[in-house]
């Protein structure tokens, strides 16, 4: 029935601009079809339920004979990455608008060059890339600056008010969302108006002023609802039901949750609003202890994958939601999956809290295997004596075997914080120093942009030093070298490093896990002797003693570490240095002798 209308729509347009072909070249025909079209596919694209309705009319404008060369045909394209923004495909959205800002400006459709970038704003905000955000944003305020449209200078408040809420910046994100809602009460624009008073209210919520976002987001609620905007009642609905969770009126929560749920259905499942909603309520039903409930919800936003919902508090959330239901297994991934995602000082306590699951997973499966093992025992009854005797030796070799496992899962854990940091550091510190230089570079204060350069760079320097060695093309006799080149560099140490034999492709035979072990040992050992402060002198060596075998050796003429320095030396460097030998079944000696300090490691491949 659908097809059939838009099928006479078109047909009846068409006929009604006949009389006039015969006057009138392809171009122009074309330009009165899809100006007719034009305000019908606007219409449709402004009311969630009709999307699919709007592509189908786009896609047969698109189709027209000499379409590439009308005057309409830029709003065509433009209206094509609409459709694809409110259907949920960010991809193709940003695809189209990329395309469309190379072609800018257009010049009949002026206010293009303030529309696109700043929707490439929204695009790059929502991807965490702050700096790219920033870039679009500011051509966009500029470009609204010089057609001096107060409008899009609200509109474009408002989306920088949004990218600091998504920081978690509220205190700043209140101050740009109140100043864009000053503007926007100066014009008719109720759209922005509806946008601002939600997000000033969910900012409100966040920093805790209940009270002032309470009518905020009501009159937003109803502005969404003359307006017959499900998509914006339901963004209003999920802002409201952990503010009255919050203000302790489950009845009104209970009321926007109902609500919700009706509306829901309305829209597309993995768009931005859908997950949003389906988001609030999973948190609903996990702060009222509804665990199947909210797991169920979580498990649902974690299959859409989208709308920047895969974060370390939605991870730990669902940890705790399968913790709740007995289910430790997938407790502990999902709290290894939290301990990824959070920044460094919540990573110790997510770290910890993992570890409490997984004892209680392995505590569930060692009484499984101690029943198995009681049942067992019923069977063989005169071989009691030697299957104590079997399960002591196996205890024995199992303890050995587990004592080393630990080492290689704490050494593991180890690295993949290290690479967490590195990439903390690399794509969000050193990402962020740079918006912050492009700002004060705007701003004349090149002074600072190039400290903040400076910093940025020893930035990455140091997340390059945190990731782990490559062994695929570089041996570890290359690494070491490398290292003490640029432990030369970098302090006053007089260090050398020397390997025998010297052929590297007979230190590339050792294999990749052995080599990555002695050179964190080597790394942390040198890293002590330059933190002591004492040491001028540092040599280091690697040589085969045998076939298979080999020996690491670090002298250094620092001063000998006493009865004092126990503590220090019994740290976490000491103990993760000792995890790693076990972990390769290594052999570690230190002594002093002639005023120099000696570290020798054996090891073999």
């Amino acid at each position: 029935m659908k097809n059939k209308q838009l099928f006479l729509i078109t047909l009846f347009l068409a006929l009604s601009t006949a009389s006039s072909w015969g006057r009138t070249d392809v171009a122009e025909q074309t330009d009165t079809l899809l100006a007719r079209l034009d305000d019908r596919i606007s219409e449709c694209l402004d009311d969630a339920t009709r999307l699919d309705e709007g592509y189908e009319l786009i896609q047969q404008a698109l189709a027209l004979k000499g379409v590439e060369s009308a005057k309409f045909y830029p709003m065509m394209r433009f209206h094509e990455g609409t459709y694809f923004m409110g259907n949920g495909d960010i991809a193709r959205w940003k695809e189209n608008r990329l395309q469309l800002f190379q072609e800018l400006p257009f010049d009949d459709w002026e206010e293009m060059s303030i529309i696109i970038p700043q929707e490439l704003g929204v695009i790059y905000r929502r991807e965490g890339k702050t700096d790219s955000a920033f870039y679009y944003y500011n051509n966009a305020l500029d470009e609204s600056r010089r057609q001096d449209n107060l409008e899009w200078q609200a509109a474009i408040a408002a989306n920088v008010g949004i990218l600091h809420y998504n920081l978690s910046h509220f205190t700043e994100a209140e101050y740009y969302l109140q100043q864009g809602l000053g503007y926007v009460r100066q014009v008719d624009d109720p759209y922005t108006e509806l946008c601002l008073l939600q997000t000033l209210g969910a900012a409100k919520v966040a920093l805790g002023k209940l009270n002032e976002a309470e009518p905020l987001l009501k009159e937003a609620y109803t502005m969404a609802t003359e307006a017959e905007s499900p998509d914006w009642q339901l963004r209003c609905l999920t802002t409201m039901m952990p503010m009255y969770d919050k203000l302790g009126k489950a009845d009104s929560a209970q009321v926007c949750m109902e609500h919700g749920n009706a509306i829901l259905p309305l829209l597309p499942q993995q768009g931005i609003t859908a997950v949003g909603f389906v988001t609030s309520r999973a948190n609903h039903y996990y702060d009222t202890g509804q665990w199947s409930l909210a797991v169920s919800d979580f498990e649902t936003i974690m299959g859409h994958g989208g709308g920047g919902v895969k974060t370390a508090a939605v991870y730990e959330k669902m940890a705790r939601c399968y913790a709740h239901l007995g289910r430790w297994q997938e407790a502990y991934f999902q709290m290894d999956s939290a301990r990824i995602e959070a920044d460094t000082l919540a990573s110790e306590r997510l770290t910890a809290q993992m570890a409490d699951f997984n004892v209680k997973y392995q505590v569930m499966e060692k009484d499984l295997q101690i029943a198995r093992l009681r049942t067992w025992r019923m069977w063989i009854g005169i071989a009691v004596t030697l299957a104590v005797l079997t399960i002591a030796a196996l205890w024995v070799y199992s303890r050995q075997r587990r004592k080393r496992h630990e080492a290689q899962m704490r050494i593991a854990t180890l690295e993949d914080e290290r690479r967490r940091i590195a990439k903390e550091l690399h794509d969000g510190l050193c990402n962020d120093m740079l918006a912050l230089e492009i700002r004060m570079q705007c701003s004349g204060k090149d002074s600072f942009s190039e400290q903040l350069n400076t910093l940025r760079q020893k930035a990455r320097h140091m997340s390059h030093q945190l990731m782990p060695p490559e062994f695929t093309h570089l041996s570890l006799h290359q690494l070491l070298q490398h290292h003490i080149d640029m432990l030369c560099q970098n302090t006053t140490l007089r260090a050398s490093y020397q390997a025998l034999p010297a052929d590297n492709g007979m230190w590339k035979q050792i294999p990749a896990e052995v080599s990555h072990e002695v050179y964190r040992i080597a790394q942390e050992h040198v890293a002590n002797i330059v933190k002591g402060g004492t040491a001028a002198k540092l040599s280091v060596s690697l040589q085969q003693t045998a076939e298979g075998h080999y020996r690491l050796s670090i002298v250094d003429d620092g001063r000998p570490s006493g009865t004092s320095n126990q503590a220090a030396t019994e740290g976490l460097g000491r103990r993760t240095q000792n995890d790693r030998i076990v972990s390769i079944k290594a052999h570690g000696s230190s002594y002093q002798t002639n005023g120099e300090n000696h570290f020798e490691l054996e090891f073999s491949a």
